[in-house]
Formats: C-alpha cells, structure tokens, sequence
C-alpha cells in the first residue's frame, strides 16, 4: 500500500502522559459553593477533571471540577447526571455564586 501521509510519522517511546480534552455540552441542574450537578448527553468517567465554564446571572464564571459521581439520568432522553465538586474557586467566583443562589 502506498503512503499517502504528506508527513512521516514517528513512535512515541514515552513514559509521559498525555491527555486529550473533550469538550462537551452540558445543562446545569443545580449549584452550591461545593458543586454543580449536571446533565450530559456524553458518557464521563468519575474521577474526571475539566474546567467548568458557564454565565450565572450574566456574569461569566469558571472554575477546574472534579466528577465525583456518575448516574443514568433516569429521563427518556437518557443520558447521564454528574456530580462533581469544585477543586478550586476564586473568592470572585464564590461571591457569583452566593448571589445567584440567594436571589
């Protein structure tokens, strides 16, 4: 068979890791200052860690999670809910939080 790559490619003999983000779309359940719980569409392993990004009240907000469970949503539209706690947030960021829960 005839190489049709414009490159060569080279085996990586590495002990190093490398990660591959995905990014996906999920809806927002609920909040508090430990976490959010979410719905997703996709599939996420417990123990998964990502940057959580979204707009509460109009005010942007992201902070690094962490999923801590993973559940099948139960709906019709299947899919999963995720719980997963914040690993680390901004005073800012917290007091986006507390004014929107408190509202």
């Amino acid at each position: 068979m005839e190489e049709r790559r414009r490159s060569r490619r080279v085996e990586v003999h590495s002990a190093e890791l490398t990660l591959l983000s995905l990014s996906t779309t999920v809806q927002v359940l609920d909040i508090s200052l430990a976490g959010v719980l979410l719905q997703s569409s996709r599939l996420v392993q417990a123990g998964a860690s990502g940057c959580l990004r979204l707009s509460l009240g109009g005010t942007p907000f992201s902070a690094d999670v962490t999923v801590q469970r993973v559940v099948p949503s139960g709906s019709l539209a299947g899919g999963y809910r995720l719980g997963v706690t914040f690993v680390v947030i901004s005073p800012e960021h917290r007091q986006v939080i507390e004014r929107f829960t408190s509202q």
